[in-house]
């Protein structure tokens, strides 16, 4: 029997690596190819026509490289020093970013701590209109927001994006699973030494929730970082894409920039979620248990 088991383990740990190494060799390629001279990039990936007008023979497939030819900072001295542009469009995004990320936070806790310990009418029934709303594609809400935004004079702005974003019953959803966790004496007997909702929420919840809190961090940096469908709707000023919008056209004009860019791009997202991983795993945790 503990052989069966000790092979069941084996058979298992191997088949996670396997997925793994397929998850991760997009991040590989993209990396180890941001060493790779313009010229090379040219020659692997560049099409030599359209597939919807293409003649037989004149195509060209992607051939892959893991490994350049020769390593070279090329991309990342031409993207940084003659391509400044590019640190324009990084700074939109973190335009866009931080004050939906900042706020998420800030409602998402207040809201999760009333709908964990809040005595108010219908909490349960709100509640699940927030799962239901949360459960909206985009595509499902972007008329009503793009009409709103319209009447509020702010449709080409970053204010179209920030403000419902920052309202987004996700955060919610996130904090109120956490904070579930918190037994409910602790709570009273924070008000029966005279504690007001303020403390409870800043000394007693939040360190509580930390790993909650940090979770909902990483999930709403991730998915602000990478906003398309919203800018596309709201924003017509080509000067004020976000990064993500930007990359689609970079390697239009100059291929061999795609990939230093790339890198760019993804790096802030790795590097929270290599620190954070811990937490984000314990604050995943804690919202399925609750």
């Amino acid at each position: 029997m503990k052989k069966a088991k000790h092979l069941s383990q084996f058979i298992i740990r191997c088949l996670l690596w396997v997925l793994a190494l397929i998850y991760i060799f997009p991040l590989l390629l993209i990396f180890t190819n941001s060493f790779m001279p313009e010229a090379e990039i040219e020659r692997h990936y560049k099409d030599e026509a359209p597939v919807y007008a293409a003649q037989p023979g004149s195509i060209h497939y992607a051939e892959y490289s893991l490994i350049p030819d020769r390593v070279t900072l090329e991309q990342y001295y031409s993207l940084l020093f003659k391509s400044p542009v590019y640190l324009d469009y990084f700074l939109n995004s973190v335009k866009i970013t931080a004050p939906i990320v900042i706020l998420q936070l800030l409602f998402g806790t207040i809201s999760g701590y009333a709908f964990s310990f809040g005595r108010f009418r219908f909490k349960e029934v709100l509640f699940a209109l927030y799962i239901v709303v949360m459960l909206l594609p985009f595509q499902a809400t972007s008329v009503a927001n793009f009409i709103i935004a319209q009447k509020l004079n702010i449709s080409d702005s970053y204010l179209a994006i920030i403000l419902p974003a920052a309202f987004s019953p996700f955060p919610v959803f996130i904090m109120r699973q956490s904070m579930k966790g918190v037994h409910p004496d602790i709570i009273n007997a924070a008000k029966m030494d005279g504690a007001g909702e303020v403390q409870i929420l800043l000394k007693i919840l939040v360190p509580l929730a930390k790993g909650g809190i940090i979770s909902l961090f990483l999930l709403s940096f991730c998915e602000c970082w990478s906003i398309v469908e919203q800018a596309v709707v709201f924003i017509r000023d080509a000067g004020k894409e976000p990064l993500s919008l930007f990359l689609s056209d970079i390697g239009a004009d100059n291929m061999g920039l795609i990939f230093a860019a790339s890198v760019f791009y993804m790096l802030p997202a790795v590097w929270l979620f290599v620190y954070g991983q811990e937490y984000f795993e314990r604050g995943l945790k804690l919202s399925v248990i609750n």
